[in-house]
This record gives C-alpha cells, sequence and structure tokens, in this order.
C-alpha cells in the first residue's frame, strides 16, 4: 500500500516552532493535542500531529525546513510568495518519501507570512 501525501497551511506566528504547535492546535480542534496524536498514531495517518522535531536537512520522522538554498531550488526563490509554493506544491510532495515531511515558509514583502508543512505519511504495516 502506498502512503497517502497530507498538507496544510499555517498563518505565521514569530517562529517556526510556534507556527508548528499553532498548526497541531489548529489539527486538534475541539481535542487536545495530545489526544489528537494519540488518536493520530493509532489509525496510522500521517499530518501534523504526527511529527515534533524540525531539522535542517531531510530525515525520515521529522520535519525539514527549508533553508533559503533549498527554497530558491525548488521554488524559484530564497523568499517564496505563497502563490509560488502552490503552484510547485504537487511536484515537491510527490518527490518526498515515506514518513518524509517538510516545513516551507512562504513571505511576502520580504517577511513570513505563512508556512506550508506538507509530508508523505508512512505506509500503513498489513
Amino acid at each position: 500500500m502506498t502512503a497517502a501525501a497530507w498538507s496544510t497551511w499555517v498563518k505565521w506566528n514569530g517562529t517556526i516552532e510556534q507556527t508548528l504547535i499553532d498548526g497541531q492546535h489548529q489539527a486538534a480542534g475541539d481535542a487536545t493535542v495530545a489526544d489528537a496524536k494519540k488518536r493520530a498514531a493509532k489509525n496510522g495517518a500521517g499530518g501534523i500531529l504526527t511529527v515534533d522535531t524540525l531539522t535542517d536537512r531531510q530525515l525520515l520522522g521529522r520535519i525539514w525546513v527549508l533553508t533559503g538554498d533549498d527554497l530558491h531550488q525548488h521554488f524559484g526563490s530564497r523568499h517564496p510568495p505563497k502563490k509560488a509554493i502552490e503552484a510547485g506544491q504537487a511536484a515537491f510532495l510527490n518527490g518526498l518519501e515515506e514518513g518524509q515531511a517538510v516545513a516551507v515558509i512562504a513571505y511576502g514583502r520580504g517577511v513570513p507570512t505563512a508556512v506550508w508543512f506538507a509530508g508523505q505519511a508512512p505506509a500503513k504495516r498489513a
């Protein structure tokens, strides 16, 4: 069985760490983040609730925060606007392996405005 892709946009909130926390609260809805994470782990679904650790390179089970050079390579600018990321997100997401996740910062007038968190869930094991 193949992995399922997931993605979500979260409004920038000062730091990538805080923006991730905000996205997890958003995904949890009315439940606590801890309860929502437990449910996500049980059903094997991928998503922003299943990854917590940010890193500067591709590692399974962690969120790769793209650097300026990475952003330029994949989206044509060190400070890509949301529209540029949206235009290239399908191809970028298809290039990720099972269990990989990314955080792509979108910019407006040179400052962060939002983050696209996305990834490929690990394949469900029979």
